[in-house]
């Protein structure tokens, strides 16, 4: 059993290794700031309002706090390469008054967010028609 989970584990990161953009492997870090002007849910974190810089680098996303504090890092899926140059945004899914980050535009790449359990769980009860809402970051 241990055996096999390791060799799953082993061809999932062999795997993942061959999906990461060439500019995500060299190690850069993409930094974005921007005012989110109302609560979201990030990975099941539900996340104030605020200013916050966002830092991208390979799959993992930082939060940071208007005092550069650290307030959540996530795990996002593979950035792609959008092939060009874009506005610098998050995009959320929104559900009445709960906002999700589904994505994160930067001027060359796109990342995107697994739908969280909060997500699954709205989109079951569909009380309410889900909407996007596009925030400018700089």
């Amino acid at each position: 059993m241990k055996r096999a989970m390791l060799l799953k584990i082993g061809i999932l990161c062999a795997f993942a290794g061959l999906t990461v953009p060439v500019s995500a492997q060299s190690g850069t870090t993409i930094k974005l700031k921007g005012e989110v002007p109302f609560a979201f849910v990030s990975s099941d974190r539900t996340m104030p309002s605020g200013q916050y810089s966002v830092e991208i680098r390979q799959e993992q996303v930082r939060f940071l706090d208007a005092h550069g504090q650290p307030v959540q890092v996530v795990v996002s899926n593979p950035q792609e390469d959008s092939g060009r140059d874009e506005q610098p945004r998050l995009v959320f899914h929104r559900y009445g008054e709960t906002y999700i980050l589904w994505q994160i535009w930067t001027r060359d790449h796109k990342v995107d967010f697994r739908r969280s359990r909060t997500e699954y769980s709205l989109k079951a009860n569909r009380q309410v028609e889900p909407g996007t809402v596009i925030l400018a970051m700089r």
